[in-house]
C-alpha cells in the first residue's frame, strides 16, 4: 500500500505539479516518565521510558477553481521494540479524506474530516460527515457526523443498532478587534446504541477572542445536558475558561483561568465534552509532550480533576526568544475541586519547561521537563512526578 501511495503522488506531481500541494512532519520521540498514574514512590509499574515515531503525510489534490480533494495518512506510527495491533509499522493511518467545494457564497466539505467548535473544548471530533458553511455577514456554520451505525446499517432497537449522530450549529461574526461565535451541538444516542448506554448530550456554548494593543484575550463558556438511559443518570455541566496574555518586550506573558461546577447529587454525573480529539492543548500548550496529560489524567481533566468535583484553576505562562534559533517556554498550574466533597484530592501543581532548536530550515529539536505534585487526604498517594521529553522533528 505504502509503495502504491508513494507511485501515485509522485504519477500525479509529474503529471500535474501545480494542482498538489503536501505537507507533514517526521517526528521521533523519547519520554521517560514516573509517578505521573498513582504519585506512588514505592510502585514503579508506572515508570516508562520509551521511542517512538511517525510519519504525516497530508495533502490537497485541485480539481478545479474552488474544488479539491484532501487527505491525510500517518505512516510507521510505531513504539520502537513493540509490535503490538496500534504499533504495527505496516498499518497506514487514514484520518482525513474530503472534498471541498468553496465558492464565493459557501464552503462544503464531505468526507472524514475535523470537526471543532469554539477552543474545540467542548465538540472536538474526526469523523465522517458532512460541514457546510455559508459565508454572510453573520456566516453560519452546520455540520453533521455519523459517529457509530451501531455495529450494522440497521436502526433496530430490537438488535442494538442503533446509531450514534452528532449535530452542530455556529454562529460566527468577526469584528476589526474581535470574534464571536455563539455554537449549539447535540450527540444523539438510540436507547441501545452500541457503546453509549443510551446517552444523549448537548451543549450550548459562547467563545469570543480579541486583541486591544498589545493584549490578546480568548474566552468561553459551556453549559452541557444530557442523560443516560442505562444508569438513569442526569448528565450536567457548566464551565468556564479565559486565556488572557500581553507582549512586553522580548516576551509573552500570560495566564489561564479554569472554572468548571462538580456535583454531589446522586443522580448527576458532571460531563466537560461531547467529544474529544484532544486539540485542546492548555496549561502551556504542549500537546505532542503528553506532560499534562498524564498529569491530569482523562480529556478535559483541567474542568474535572476527578469525578464530578469540578475544577477551579489557574495556570500562568511566559515564552521568549533569547536568540533567533532558540525559543523557550515556561508555565505553572495550579487547580483546586470545585466540590470537594466527592473526592479526597485537595488540589494539583504541574510545571513545564520547554526548549525549542532549530537546527536547520524546517528542522528542529524539542525538549521539555514536566512536574506535578497532588496534595491528597486520607492517606492518598500524593508523591512527586516528574517526566522528560524530547522531539527531532522535519517539517514539510
Amino acid at each position: 500500500m505504502l509503495i502504491a501511495l508513494v507511485v501515485l503522488l509522485f504519477a500525479v506531481s509529474v503529471y500535474a505539479d501545480s494542482r498538489l500541494d503536501l505537507s507533514g512532519q517526521m517526528r521521533v520521540r523519547g519520554k521517560t516518565f514516573e509517578n505521573f498514574q498513582d504519585f506512588n514512590d514505592s510502585t514503579k509499574a508506572d515508570e516508562e521510558s520509551y521511542f517512538d515515531q511517525r510519519f504525516r503525510i497530508g495533502g490537497k489534490i485541485k480539481v478545479a477553481d474552488g474544488i479539491s480533494v484532501n487527505f491525510r495518512f500517518d505512516f510507521m506510527e510505531e513504539t520502537w521494540g513493540d509490535y503490538g495491533t496500534h504499533s504495527d509499522p505496516a498499518v497506514i493511518d487514514q484520518d482525513r479524506g474530503y472534498l471541498e467545494i468553496d465558492k464565493d457564497m459557501f464552503m462544503l466539505r464531505a468526507g472524514r474530516q475535523y470537526f471543532g467548535l469554539g477552543n474545540s473544548i467542548a465538540v472536538d471530533t474526526n469523523g465522517n460527515g458532512f460541514l457546510l458553511k455559508l459565508k454572510t455577514p453573520l456566516s453560519v456554520t452546520a455540520l453533521y457526523q455519523k459517529d457509530s451505525e451501531g455495529g450494522a446499517k440497521s436502526d433496530s432497537s430490537d438488535l442494538n443498532t442503533e446509531d450514534i449522530t452528532l449535530y452542530g450549529l455556529n454562529l460566527g461574526y468577526a469584528a476589526e478587534m474581535a470574534n464571536l461565535n455563539v455554537f449549539y451541538a447535540t450527540a444523539i444516542s438510540g436507547e441501545n446504541a452500541t457503546y453509549s448506554d443510551g446517552a444523549d448530550m448537548s451543549v450550548i456554548g459562547l467563545q469570543a477572542d480579541g486583541k486591544a494593543g498589545m493584549v490578546a484575550l480568548n474566552a468561553e463558556y459551556n453549559y452541557f445536558t444530557g442523560s443516560e438511559d442505562a444508569s438513569d443518570m442526569d448528565l450536567v455541566g457548566s464551565q468556564f475558561y479565559l486565556d488572557g496574555s500581553a507582549n512586553v518586550g522580548m516576551a509573552k506573558v500570560g495566564a489561564e483561568f479554569f472554572y468548571a461546577a462538580g456535583t454531589d447529587a446522586s443522580d448527576e454525573d458532571q460531563i466537560t465534552y461531547l467529544n474529544n480529539w484532544d486539540s485542546f492543548t492548555p496549561v502551556g500548550g504542549f500537546a505532542d509532550s503528553d506532560i499534562v496529560d498524564v498529569a491530569l489524567p482523562g480529556y478535559n481533566a483541567v474542568f474535572e480533576l476527578d469525578t464530578n468535583s469540578g475544577s477551579m484553576g489557574i495556570a500562568p505562562y511566559v515564552s521568549f526568544s533569547p536568540m533567533e534559533k532558540l525559543s523557550l517556554a515556561a508555565n505553572v498550574g495550579y487547580f483546586e475541586p470545585q466540590e470537594d466533597s466527592v473526592t479526597d484530592l485537595n488540589s494539583i501543581m504541574v510545571a513545564t519547561l520547554t526548549a525549542n532548536y532549530s537546527l536547520y530550515e524546517n528542522t528542529g529539536l524539542k525538549l521539555q521537563y514536566g512536574y506535578a505534585s497532588p496534595d491528597v487526604d486520607n492517606g492518598g498517594n500524593d508523591d512527586p512526578a516528574q517526566g522528560f521529553y524530547g522531539k527531532l522533528y522535519v517539517n514539510f
